[in-house]
């Protein structure tokens, strides 16, 4: 079976992870749209060789409410720090142990979180274009890779702070994307936040806050 192109942009994304979108020709009456999406199937719909889009599918999660679940930042901090470490040494094609691969989103899960993101992937996408893009290409992207996995290295031990890790996504995600559409100026402002998030990990380490 031929995978399908990778997504050009967030909206398409989104579409793509949708159990019901009439974009990917879902049927209402199908397990995916009763039963959700593991995630090997939202991979699957992304496309794997596509690492920038592979990347986004976690973090848009925990951008999304779904952050507060308990385990959801451990595991999307997991499923993650899979992902950019094969990137990171240039692997050419996804792999998931079965345990990450198999988690399973429900539909509703799923389609809360979809519809969360909608209205800033639309203004983010009108707003995305080709540019600085000595960022996003080697050997930068390797840089872009290495704070990803240091950021979500540290979501595990900040399990109780639901809506810090929903920041940290964001950075995250914002790298993902940027590298996925090379849009250099989308990903200093994914090193300002992934920047800002390891600052309150360090001040949380020391005892300032």
């Amino acid at each position: 079976m031929t995978e399908p192109a990778g997504p050009r942009s967030l909206t398409e994304l989104l579409d793509a992870l949708d159990p019901e979108s009439a974009a990917t020709g879902a049927d209402p009456d199908a397990p995916d749209a009763r039963d959700g999406l593991t995630i090997r199937q939202m991979l699957d719909r992304v496309g794997t060789r596509s690492f920038g889009a592979a990347l986004l599918v976690p973090a848009l999660i925990l951008v999304s409410p779904l952050s507060g679940i308990p385990l959801m930042p451990t595991l999307g901090g997991l499923i993650i720090l899979t992902i950019a470490t094969q990137a990171f040494f240039g692997k050419r094609h996804l792999w998931l142990p079965r345990f990450l691969s198999g988690r399973r989103l429900k539909a509703d899960q799923l389609s809360r979180a979809i519809g969360f993101l909608r209205r800033p992937a639309t203004w983010l996408d009108a707003r995305s274009r080709d540019r600085l893009r000595l960022l996003t290409a080697p050997p930068l992207d390797r840089l872009a890779l290495l704070a990803v996995i240091v950021v979500a290295a540290t979501w595990p031990f900040l399990e109780i702070l639901p809506m810090f890790t929903s920041v940290s996504a964001a950075g995250i995600a914002l790298s993902a994307f940027a590298l996925m559409v090379r849009d250099g100026f989308v990903m200093i402002g994914g090193y300002i936040l992934m920047g800002a998030s390891l600052g309150v990990v360090v001040a949380l380490f020391l005892g300032i806050f």
